[in-house]
């Protein structure tokens, strides 16, 4: 699929279900969103690529139950960073085809955006379809209700409040 169009980082809605998804991963209040890594014991010091990466940190180990959930065997660690907690694989992917400088806070954002159009998200969210977008989202990002991967899950409820502050619109 082709990168989004370069008005998409500035739509209302788009902007607002980032803003969301920091809220439901838990880096939207911390004093740099962007260096988060889960679990919150490490703070990214070095952007020049994903921590996983350049070798600053090596994740943090999952419950059996969440390894297992998420299709890994027991042990599986996890290395999701930064403000819309991308792993490993899916940085490295996303890196290469969007031709991603860094993991500063633009490629974080342009990544972001990938992955809500890859996954189908995006449409919706340009037409004010919230529970189409956070549907086709939920498989991306581990705490959307109905993701699966017996991780903490936000309710539709607390999302769309989150969504509706941060000046996301409906249909």
């Amino acid at each position: 699929m082709p990168p989004p169009p370069d008005h998409a980082m500035h739509h209302p809605n788009v902007l607002a279900f980032l803003q969301t998804i920091a809220h439901a991963e838990g880096t939207a209040t911390a004093p740099d969103p962007y260096r988060i890594c889960f679990g919150y014991r490490h703070t990214i010091r070095d952007l020049r690529d994903h921590p996983a990466i350049t070798g600053e940190w090596r994740g943090e180990k999952l419950p059996d139950h969440q390894c297992k959930a998420a299709g890994h065997k027991a042990g599986c660690v996890s290395t999701a960073a930064g403000k819309y907690q991308n792993i490993r694989p899916t940085w490295l992917g996303l890196k290469t085809r969007l031709k991603l400088p860094d993991f500063g806070p633009a490629s974080q954002d342009a990544a972001a955006i990938q992955l809500l159009q890859d996954r189908g998200a995006y449409a919706h969210l340009l037409h004010g379809d919230l529970v189409k977008a956070v549907a086709a989202a939920r498989k991306e990002w581990a705490s959307l209700p109905g993701a699966g991967y017996q991780q903490p899950e936000r309710s539709f409820t607390w999302l769309q409040a989150i969504y509706t502050r941060a000046g996301g619109t409906f249909a």
